[in-house]
């Protein structure tokens, strides 16, 4: 399990949910014996929800606003709010932690007694598939003795970032055991040359990388290659 994390999603110029935020917090907070001292305090938090419910107020209603005095006293308090809703925040994230130590679905159960919502934990990836669209990209910008092998993310990949980066092999036969890593990257793209005096003839072969180790290695690619 991922280590819980608050996730505070409420705008400063969300007004009324910033308000209902704070009355949560303090709801939850007040008489919480896993967090006996609230710091800031709560009564702090209380003025600060007290301070932009009258602000909003002074402000006014939609089609018959106040002044732009009034409206910039109000995102001045809304902010002060949403300050102390953050310092709690951090409060709350330490205390559970301390509390919890390294036992995660404990920290997780404090937390959620705040008044604070957790932020959705990621899900494990597994393992990625094969990349999509492996090929030879062929281009006039390379030199005649470079290939440059090109391909998508795999189809299973739920974000970009849960591809860490690609392997890239090659061999001198269209067998992947017989191959050997020539690179690791980040890239969609790989540019191989051939630095000898003859035509050659290598496959490829992509797999993809992420946390959980390397992925179903692609279909090979063979290509004849000049020589420089």
């Amino acid at each position: 399990m991922a280590k819980p994390i608050i996730a505070i999603k409420t705008r400063v110029t969300a007004y009324a949910a910033l308000v209902n935020l704070g009355n949560r917090v303090v709801a939850s907070l007040t008489g919480n014996l896993s967090y006996a001292t609230p710091a800031p305090a709560l009564a702090v938090l209380q003025t600060a929800i007290t301070d932009v419910v009258n602000a909003i107020a002074v402000w006014g209603p939609r089609g018959n606003r106040g002044s732009h005095a009034s409206l910039v006293d109000l995102k001045t308090k809304a902010l002060t709010l949403s300050q102390t809703i953050k310092s709690l925040a951090q409060y709350v994230q330490n205390t559970a932690q301390t509390a919890a130590g390294s036992d995660y679905a404990l920290m997780a159960a404090v937390i959620t007694t705040s008044g604070f919502q957790l932020s959705n934990p990621k899900n494990p990836q597994g393992t990625l598939q094969m990349v999509q669209g492996f090929h030879n990209f062929v281009s006039r910008k390379l030199n005649a003795n470079q290939v440059k092998m090109k391909w998508k993310k795999p189809l299973n990949t739920a974000s970009a970032g849960n591809v860490k980066s690609y392997n890239v092999y090659r061999g001198t036969t269209s067998v992947f055991s017989a191959a050997v890593q020539l690179a690791s990257t980040t890239k969609t793209s790989f540019i191989d040359t051939n630095s000898t005096s003859a035509s050659v003839s290598w496959s490829y072969w992509i797999a993809p990388v992420n946390t959980n180790g390397v992925g179903v290695v692609s279909n090979a690619v063979t290509v004849t290659v000049p020589s420089m």
